[in-house]
């Protein structure tokens, strides 16, 4: 169980850093999209081939993990900057008050 927790927050850590690392470029985040779609393409193209046999799972799924991780990075770089431009559209609000 102490393993779990440790394993939790490495990973909370691990986030963190990529929240620190990531650039915030709308380029790079359609790239990541699209690196990762296309991986994602050829990994269910190697699932419909009939003549591959049971040793090529393995690869099959870490192409999977690639693409699914570009898809969702690609996908954390539009969000978080489609936000910081809603947040930069918006009126300024109140956050203090000056009672002094």
């Amino acid at each position: 169980m102490h393993f779990g927790y440790e394993l939790f927050i490495g990973f909370l850590r691990f986030l963190k850093w990529i929240e620190e690392k990531l650039p915030d470029n709308p380029r790079l985040g359609f790239t990541l999209l699209m690196i990762g779609a296309v991986i994602v393409g050829l990994a269910r193209m190697l699932l419909t081939q009939e003549n591959l046999g049971p040793g090529a799972a393995d690869p099959r799924s870490v192409w999977f993990f690639l693409g699914g991780t570009c898809g969702v990075l690609g996908g954390y770089i539009l969000f978080r900057r489609g936000v910081w431009m809603v947040q930069d559209k918006r009126a300024p609000r109140i956050t203090s008050l000056r009672l002094k």
